[in-house]
């Protein structure tokens, strides 16, 4: 659920969790991959909005 996009709070809630910390205690290693993946994604985000820029500015 986490990779892929759920947020830990309402996972765990369907996971039956009583806290959104036992969640991230638990699938941790799952927020590993994502936060790589978020990071790519603003990544290109600020990429792309420089060349906007570039163009913008011509």
């Amino acid at each position: 659920m986490l990779a892929s996009g759920v947020s830990s709070k309402v996972a765990g809630n369907r996971l039956g969790h009583s806290k959104v910390s036992i969640t991230l205690d638990l699938y941790s290693h799952v927020l590993e991959s994502v936060d790589r993946e978020t990071a790519e994604k603003i990544d290109m985000l600020i990429k792309n909005n420089t060349n906007t820029m570039k163009v913008l500015k011509r």
